[in-house]
Formats: C-alpha cells, structure tokens, sequence
C-alpha cells in the first residue's frame, strides 16, 4: 500500500505547494499595484500643489523657480509591451475515489383503478310532426290492345265418364262371375260386388284326377295309424 500512496502524497505536496506559490504571485501582485496607486496619486497631489504654489508666486509678480505651471513634460507614449510566455501548465490532478451509491427511492403505491358509473339513459324525445301526404302522380298512358289469337280446332267428342253399371267376366277355371253396384254406390268412388253365376260341369280325366288324390289321401291317413 505504501508503494501505491507515494505519488498520490507526492502529486498532493506538489499541488499544495503550486497553489502557495499562486496566492503568494497574486498577492506580490496585488501589492504592486495597490504601491503604484498610491504613488500615482501622491505624484497628482505632488503636482497640483506645486502648480498653485507656482501660481502663487506669478500672482506676486516673480518668477517662480520651478517654472510656471504646465512646464512639465508632456506625458510620454504608453506601449504595451510584448506577450510573455506561457506558463507550465499544472499537474492533472488525481480522480476521485467513485462516491456511494445514493439510497434506492421507496415504490410508489399502484394507484387505485376506479370506473366511473354508468350514466343514465336519456330521454326519449318526443315524436315528429307527421308530414303533410305528397302530391298525387300524375295517370299512366293506357297500353295498346294486344291482337287478337288464331281461332282453335273443334274438340272431338269424349266417352261417357260416368261408371258401368256392371260386367260379367270368367275366371281361368270357367267359373262365371257377375259384379253389381254395391249398397250406396257413389259415382266419384265406385264399387262393385262380384258373385259366380255358373259353375262348370267336371271333365272325366278331372275326375279320374280327383279320385286318385283321395286315395293317396286314404293310404296316408292309413300308414299313419298303422
């Protein structure tokens, strides 16, 4: 540490001592010329005296020794004389040692979010005037008549709509059937009953047929009882 202290004591010693040699150069300065007001003005004093000591001796009517007032010389041309060196520029001080950190400031408390209420509906204005009902347009231009079409054909004349009164057909086994208005027959939605009129007289091989299926029926019926 002390290898480290000795220039900054020594850049210190060296300041102070510049900074003594400063005040005492100002100072002798100061003197100077505080000396030389002094002997300015004494010197202006000094010659007013004399000047009316000399007019007193010409009031008296002799020659006064010193001459008569004015004899002085003129005074003489001031110069200024040339700039002097500049002097040694001082010695940069040292930086200063980096000064604490300052005190961290207090947060601040979040403000409050207030909204404001809902304002009030307002209020239905009252209903317009109604308008006076506008001027009527003026009528259209009638349309042409259109011309006239071709004549049509005369239609031939249509079957009679109306239902049978009935009908007679026979089915695949000859049997004739008759078919009749129903009880309260309706036009628009008719019916009808169908009824055999005839039945046909059995052909021998039928019946040969018939006799057969009756006597596989008998030996059937008979294999099972047995």
């Amino acid at each position: 540490m002390s290898d480290h202290a000795s220039p900054a004591a020594a850049r210190r010693r060296t300041d102070v001592w510049f900074a003594l040699g400063v005040l005492v150069a100002v100072g002798v300065l100061c003197w100077i010329v505080v000396t030389m007001q002094q002997l300015g003005q004494s010197l202006r004093t000094a010659n007013d005296a004399r000047d009316a000591l000399a007019r007193q001796v010409q009031g008296l009517g002799h020659q006064p020794v010193a001459g008569p007032p004015g004899s002085r010389g003129d005074p003489g041309q001031s110069v200024i004389g040339p700039r002097g060196p500049e002097g040694v520029p001082g010695l940069v001080g040292p930086t200063g040692p980096t000064g604490p950190a300052g005190p961290t400031g207090k947060t601040g408390v979040p403000g409050v979010s207030a909204t404001g209420a809902p304002g009030t509906a307002g209020r239905t204005g009252a209903a317009g005037a109604k308008g006076d009902p506008g001027p009527s347009g003026a009528p259209g231009t009638p349309g042409k008549d259109g011309a006239d079409g071709a004549p049509g054909k005369n239609g031939t004349d249509g079957t009679d709509g109306r239902p049978p009164a009935g009908w007679t057909y026979a089915d695949p086994q000859g049997v004739q059937y008759t078919c009749t208005p129903a009880s309260g027959f309706d036009p628009n939605a008719p019916r009808y009953t169908c009824a055999p009129a005839s039945q046909p007289s059995p052909s021998p091989a039928s019946r040969r047929g018939l006799l057969g299926v009756g006597a596989l029926a008998m030996t059937g019926m008979y294999r099972r009882i047995t």
